[in-house]
């Protein structure tokens, strides 16, 4: 499927009351987004130039039409001069060393690049407003977070203000139970900012109103999935849209070469042409004359340079440089997007089990919190015990959500360079 034809086939999701799940996003960010309706457009200037008429293969058309009228004053007689006249000219190159075929394939291949660029461009954009849509899921998470430590930092600052107006509690204890809830206050604003920065940014990415406001819908999770590193490399070779972009500049180095070597050959042109004239020519005392005609011409002609200072040579041999060039560049491509592909691979496996273990701490995190946080009340710790606890809750919880985060950006870089999240989607 073409990219210009996902786009307009994609699905449409329903609205309701300002509700948005990532497909949503993804809809509004096809639709809108400045970047690909931008490249959109350049795709569309390039289907229309991709035209045989571009190439010079065929004739040209013309007409000329002429119309006077003349008047003469002298000793023998005076007279009056009207002519009319109209011609149609055909001339057509029909042969310049295949430089017509040669432009019209390099404009195919030019029309293909700009899909290339459009389905680049697509693609990072569907990842971008995927990885903005769970940023905003992730801050939202970190801002609960924060808000429950800053919630249980206030439960503890309040209780030490009880005790030390009963006397049970010093000030110094006091004061760092305040410190922490002010440090806590602190960290939530924090958090708050940053969701609200998350939002912009995919309001952004879709050209809505940047303080448009969405209930989110998605949830914040992830079906990994196991991946073999050959398929994915066989995968990146055949459908990384950067890498077919470099096959099309080298199928167009190649078409250099050949329009280079095009010079050599000679240029035959046909013309024909067919006119009418008519001519009168009134007396005051002579008679009148009165004349009229049709003329046709036709005419071949053939040229051929047969020296121009080595210029020929010269461009024949710097177009077979630049395809090497070409060549070199794709298969250095190549090698860079397996090396890439191999560390995004190891890092992905690498944060699944991150993940894991990220769950099994959070797990043992929040039982840990809940116990310390009776035996806090009974007495059994004190408040500085409970005050590291905390924090370790809360780092651990933000440990869990950020693996969440950092897997699914893995899991969407392999498809980007694979070339599989519009299939992906598609599927979906």
């Amino acid at each position: 499927m073409s990219i210009a034809l996902f786009i307009a086939s994609f699905p449409v999701f329903s609205q309701d009351l300002n509700r948005l799940s990532i497909e949503d996003a993804v809809q509004k960010a096809l639709e809108n987004n400045y970047g690909i309706v931008t490249v959109r457009k350049s795709h569309e200037i390039n289907e229309l130039n991709n035209s045989w008429g571009n190439t010079g293969a065929l004739p040209t058309v013309s007409f000329t039409g002429v119309g006077s009228e003349s008047w003469n004053y002298n000793d023998n007689d005076d007279y009056t001069n009207s002519t009319l006249s109209g011609s149609v000219d055909l001339n057509w190159v029909i042969f310049r060393g295949f430089g017509a075929r040669i432009t019209k394939k390099n404009l195919e291949e030019l029309e293909k690049m700009s899909e290339g660029n459009l389905a680049i461009t697509v693609e990072n954009t569907i990842v971008d407003v995927i990885l903005a849509y769970y940023n905003i899921l992730l801050t939202e998470k970190s801002m609960g977070i924060a808000k429950k430590s800053m919630s249980l930092s206030e439960d503890r600052y309040e209780q030490e203000k009880q005790k030390k107006q009963l006397g049970t509690s010093v000030t110094y204890n006091l004061l760092q139970a305040q410190n922490s809830y002010l440090e806590d206050q602190s960290n939530y604003l924090s958090a708050k900012s940053s969701y609200s920065n998350a939002k912009r940014q995919l309001n952004n990415l879709m050209a809505e109103d940047l303080n448009k406001e969405y209930i989110y819908i998605s949830s914040f999770d992830i079906a990994a999935k196991d991946f073999e590193l050959i398929n994915l490399e066989s995968k990146m070779l055949e459908n990384n849209n950067t890498l077919k972009n470099q096959y099309v500049n080298l199928e167009m180095a190649k078409l250099e070469v050949k329009s280079a070597k095009s010079a050599y050959y000679p240029t035959v042109a046909v013309g024909a042409s067919g006119g009418y004239s008519d001519s009168e020519t009134d007396y005051d005392t002579n008679p009148d004359i009165s004349s009229s005609g049709y003329n046709t011409s036709l005419n071949l002609s053939v040229s051929y340079s047969i020296y121009e200072g080595g210029s020929r040579r010269r461009a024949l041999q710097a177009a077979k440089i630049e395809q090497e060039i070409s060549e070199i560049e794709t298969t250095e491509m190549q090698q860079e997007l397996k090396n890439q592909l191999a560390q995004e691979f190891e890092l992905y496996e690498v944060r699944q089990e991150l993940l894991t273990l990220a769950e099994e701490n959070l797990k043992a995190a929040e039982l840990n919190l809940e116990l310390s946080k009776q035996k806090y009340e009974n007495g059994s710790i004190n408040s500085f015990n409970y005050r590291d606890i905390q924090q370790l809750y809360s780092n651990t919880a933000l440990n869990y959500q950020n693996a969440m985060y950092n897997l699914i950006q893995s899991y969407h870089t392999l498809l980007r360079l694979t070339g599989g999240v519009i299939d992906d989607y598609n599927s979906d």
